[in-house]
């Protein structure tokens, strides 16, 4: 399973070639490892298990000899059998240590390439911690009755050994890092001329007041409710949004924000974070204290007002909202006005092909043999205008693989596409108050439409 899932990555181009080699051979070795470390452990177990067993043989062998067959009390025979039963533990144990570590080094060279004494000795050094304890524990040992020049002697070896080691490393660390700052460009370097050269399809520019709205460590969600325009615009309009590139503008009001589409200001606003939005819909039965404004979205008249007041607000029927939803709801409107000029040739490519996956043989008999894809565009370009959702490819495209042949004008084939998606536009617009869904709508005199 590893295996196929670094095929996959490297043949999607998420990794190259030598990253690729570089995990499987993690893999090898892996599989070496646990396939020695299945057979060698065995062994290792039984010699540890049988020098424990030794242990409590000689422990209850001595106290059954010490007290029973001498007659020794027991204070004695358990002083005197514990340090022989301690020496000789100690004794035993020494061949299961040596097996242990031989076992140790055979598991992990499994699959390497290095000699055995590049292999000891790679392995030893590779964790100086690890020397510094041994060490530590030498010293300590040498203030027992042991041996004291020894283990002095190889706790300083030991504790020199690592202290270069650990020295060593933090100069190749800091070598690592200058050679990667001097490799990196400078940061006062101005950027490449191409990169000034890029325009963003959708930009959203924000004062620096507006900060903690985007950020979420400061309990900013204003990147979720994007996410969920996207999400909402696909389903009502079937346009894919495209990505909003967010950033702040230090010549903007701390409060302020400003809509591009293509590099071109679109719309602007203000906003304050720390206060609510309450607009009248038109059932509001009292008046509010606060900042007169106009709501961005629809140009509806409203009021700033504090925090503390949106529960008496809301009791007097009005509408509160806050920032980050006033900024929202501006950005869904503006997206929605300018559906059209975001929908580029590249996205409906896209389209065409998630349609071809759906209904291939359509796509095969209508494009581009009857409907050329840079048409198909202006029809798409006319409905996003009006609003029209063009969810349903699949009746589009049909449409015009039918009235295309007998037109070339584009308003005539919208006119042709926008009867095709009547049911659509109606439900979008129809209002159910019984359970049945009704248009409200006004005509015109015969005689005065005649006029017209």
């Amino acid at each position: 399973g590893k295996q196929m899932a670094i095929d996959s990555d490297l043949n999607a181009g998420l990794i190259d070639e030598s990253e690729a080699k570089r995990r499987r051979e993690e893999i090898r070795q892996e599989a070496d490892f646990f396939g020695a470390m299945d057979g060698s452990s065995k062994f290792v177990r039984g010699d540890a298990i049988a020098g424990i067993l030794i242990l409590v043989i000689n422990i209850i062998g001595g106290f059954a000899v010490g007290a029973i067959a001498r007659g020794w009390p027991i204070g004695q025979t358990a002083e005197v059998f514990t340090t022989l039963t301690i020496g000789d533990g100690l004794t035993s144990q020494i061949p299961s240590f040596i097996i242990s570590i031989a076992a140790a080094l055979i598991v992990t060279r499994s699959g390497s390439s290095e000699t055995l004494g590049e292999e000891f000795a790679g392995q030893l050094t590779s964790q100086p911690r690890g020397m510094v304890i041994t060490a530590a524990f030498l010293a300590a040992l040498a203030f027992t009755p042991l041996p004291t020049v020894p283990l002095m002697a190889t706790a300083i070896a030991l504790g020199t050994m690592s202290f270069t080691m650990i020295r060593s490393s933090r100069r190749k660390a800091q070598h690592e890092r200058a050679d990667k700052a001097a490799k990196a460009p400078a940061s006062d370097a101005p950027p490449p001329i191409e990169t000034l050269l890029k325009v963003d399809t959708l930009e959203l520019e924000v004062g620096y007041g507006l900060v903690p709205l985007i950020d979420k460590g400061q309990g900013g969600d204003l990147l979720d409710r994007i996410n969920a325009i996207r999400r909402q615009l696909a389903v009502e309009l079937g346009l894919v949004m495209p990505p909003v590139r967010i950033r702040d503008n230090m010549q903007l009001g701390s409060s302020e924000y400003r809509v591009k589409v293509r590099g071109a200001e679109i719309a602007r606003s203000n906003v304050h974070p720390e206060m609510l939005m309450a607009m009248d819909p038109g059932i509001a039965t009292g008046t509010l204290e606060g900042e007169p404004t106009t709501e961005p979205a629809f140009g509806l008249n409203a009021l700033w007002i504090r925090p503390e007041l949106r529960q008496r607000a809301e009791t007097m029927n009005y509408t509160v909202v806050d920032a980050t939803s006033v900024m929202a709801t501006h950005l869904t409107e503006l997206v929605k006005t300018h559906a059209s000029e975001l929908l580029t040739r590249e996205e409906v490519n896209n389209l065409i092909e998630g349609l071809r996956a759906r209904v291939p043989k359509l796509c095969e008999e209508a494009i581009p043999a009857i409907v050329k894809p840079a048409d198909l565009q202006r029809v798409l370009h006319n409905l996003l205008r009006e609003r029209v959702p063009i969810r349903d490819m699949e009746t589009i495209v049909e449409t015009l693989a039918d009235w295309a042949p007998r037109s070339k004008d584009m308003d005539i084939l919208t006119e042709y596409t926008r009867k095709s998606l009547r049911r659509t536009i109606c439900e979008q617009y129809a209002v159910s108050d019984d359970g049945k869904a009704r248009l409200v709508c006004v005509t015109l005199d015969p005689s005065f439409e005649d006029q017209v």
